[in-house]
């Protein structure tokens, strides 16, 4: 009984996350939890009128899809950072795929089909997890994630650009918002621009000498009581203006089979990009912060909160780069964060909307590229530069790549070029001569150790990759160039396999040339030290008793014995004297 007690235990958090972070929670992470969570539903809420805009839906559909993204996210995401909700690229494709299929439908009509994209995102992340498709962010590797967060960290920076010089925004690409900005520079609105620099000025000094202080809380509650005594909006400054409450709607939204089969190839899309932009967001954090984020159950965190969300009349979500930052730079530690920043954002939307109507839009502006600033990583790439330069081009190829041509293009970009060095590397893969040094066992590169000697009319030669189509005529070239520039003629010659974890046809095949070309020679072709996969191909396809079980060896030690005693037996079958042999190990 108490076993099933505990497997039902290690079940529930293994699948409600939320429910181990509620369990092991400490006291002494609340007070910072609480000005996170102030903070970010303060971010929220003109966020998510902002994005509501973007896809074309009522306002509060905005604000409510970031109160039943972040409650669902925290009972079943795996991070303790990230924050979902709506957010620029989603809100982006979401628009892209609708624009087609409203054309004179009205609101309620758009309003339908956002939420049944929701459910469909949802229900493909569901699908992904079920799958155990996590194994996908394996390909996510340190220097993709390094130009991932660089990418996003300037499409942040430069989605606020306009609002920091106080002029529209038209582009929702990072080009287009360059361009814009260049533009129309002669237009900036002065007042607007000191305000924001100013924000950005506080900002960046509390974040210096006051640390424990919420500064992105103090600049919202401080430029609005400042744009509240000085109407800074009679003078130009954007503010966020009144917002009608209204409560959430709740139920399935209407829909046609045609509807689905039209936006299918979008839901998949955007449950792509969602997924890998935030686990690539969620590593950032566990790994700063210490702890392991489970890329399987990520799955289930968006499947949550989409699934939920389109069952509120909302629209597609994803995790948040912007929110997400402030909340680790206010050092939120769990999900609580998004569970009292819901409840805050609720409460306001129900009851408050009136107080925002004299923040400034510039405050927000200025919030996010503060935030974004310090999520920039240039250091890194400078170290990858140091160590191995094609990784650091590998980041800044991401990071153009999401810069330029979108999130889920740059990621699909850097994986395939990360795919092809690894061939590359594989193709050509590092090998070795081996060789003994006098007072130490095994045997030994001999080029790294210029002290190892070699036997003569022997050659023993160490593969360090898997033999596959890509380098068997790698293997075959190496074997011919060693044999011809032996100094003396070679009587065998031994394959080190005790890295050759795997062995395809097309390899195998190309061993049995080798074998063929060698023993024409009157070379005795050996293998030492094959690991089980490589055994099983080479016994399935005959090559094992085409080499001989007798030549098949367990370590290179026992077939340099094998060798040496075979070449006293000759010598002393002519009439010689056999020589003694080295000690070998």
């Amino acid at each position: 009984m108490k076993r099933t007690a505990v497997t039902a235990v290690h079940v529930l958090n293994r699948f409600l996350p939320g429910v181990e972070q509620a369990r092991t929670y400490e006291r002494r992470w609340l007070r910072a939890d609480l000005l996170a969570a102030l903070t970010v539903g303060a971010m929220l809420i003109p966020q998510g009128l902002a994005y509501a805009q973007i896809v074309g839906v009522r306002p509060a559909a905005g604000l409510y899809a970031g109160v039943f993204a972040m409650l669902a996210y925290a009972l079943f995401g795996p991070s303790r950072h990230l924050l979902l909700g709506p957010e620029a690229g989603a809100a982006i494709l979401t628009a892209t795929a609708l624009g087609p299929m409203v054309a004179g439908g009205g609101p309620e009509r758009l309003a339908s089909l956002a939420a049944l994209l929701a459910l469909m995102v949802g229900g493909v992340s569901l699908l992904g997890g079920l799958c155990r498709a996590g194994a996908l962010a394996d390909f996510l590797s340190r220097p993709i994630l390094i130009g991932y967060v660089n990418g996003a960290a300037f499409i942040i920076i430069g989605s606020q650009l306009a609002r920091m010089l106080g002029l529209e925004r038209r582009s929702n690409e990072f080009a287009g918002q360059l361009h814009e900005v260049a533009a129309n520079v002669g237009h900036t609105h002065a007042p607007t621009l000191v305000l924001g620099l100013c924000i950005v000025v506080a900002l960046v000094a509390m974040r210096r000498f006051l640390p424990r202080w919420p500064a992105p809380l103090v600049m919202v509650v401080l430029t609005s009581l400042v744009t509240w005594a000085f109407q800074l909006e009679h003078g130009g400054v954007k503010v966020v203006g009144p917002i009608a409450a209204e409560a959430p709607a709740f139920g399935l939204p209407s829909w046609r089979f045609e509807d689905v089969r039209t936006l299918l190839p979008a839901a998949f899309s955007i449950a792509l990009v969602n997924y890998a932009s935030s686990v690539l967001t969620g590593r950032i954090y566990a790994d700063r912060f210490g702890y392991r984020l489970d890329t399987h159950q990520e799955f289930f965190g968006q499947a949550a909160a989409n699934l939920l969300t389109g069952l509120t009349q909302g629209f597609p979500v994803t995790g948040s780069d912007s929110r997400t930052a402030v909340n680790a730079s206010m050092k939120g530690r769990t999900q609580l964060v998004g569970v009292v920043a819901a409840v805050v954002v609720l409460v306001f939307s129900l009851f408050f909307t009136p107080l925002l109507a004299k923040l400034p839009l510039v405050t927000l502006g200025a919030i996010v590229i503060v935030a974004a600033v310090y999520l920039l990583e240039v250091k890194p790439i400078l170290r990858l530069w140091r160590v191995r330069p094609v990784e650091a081009v590998l980041a800044v190829v991401t990071m153009l790549g999401v810069l330029f041509l979108g999130i889920l293009q740059g990621i699909l970009i850097a994986v395939a070029l990360a795919l092809v060095d690894l061939i590359r590397r594989a193709a050509h893969p590092h090998d070795a001569v081996l060789g003994e040094r006098e007072g130490l066992p095994g045997w030994h590169d001999v080029e790294g150790h210029a002290d190892a000697e070699t036997i003569p009319g022997l050659v023993v030669y160490r593969f360090d990759a898997p033999l596959f189509f890509a380098n068997a005529r790698f293997l075959r070239e190496q074997v011919h160039r060693l044999v011809a520039d032996s100094r003396l003629p070679v009587q065998w010659f031994v394959l080190d396999a005790s890295s050759v974890f795997d062995l395809d046809i097309t390899a195998a095949e190309s061993l049995e040339t080798v074998r063929y070309e060698l023993t024409d020679e009157g070379i005795v072709f050996a293998v030492a030290q094959a690991r089980a996969p490589m055994r099983r191909v080479l016994k399935r396809s005959g090559l094992a008793a085409r080499i001989g079980e007798d030549r098949l060896f367990p370590t290179v030690g026992a077939a340099v014995r094998a060798y040496l005693e075979s070449r006293d037996d000759a010598r002393t079958a002519v009439g010689g004297e056999p020589v003694s042999s080295p000690q070998v190990h």
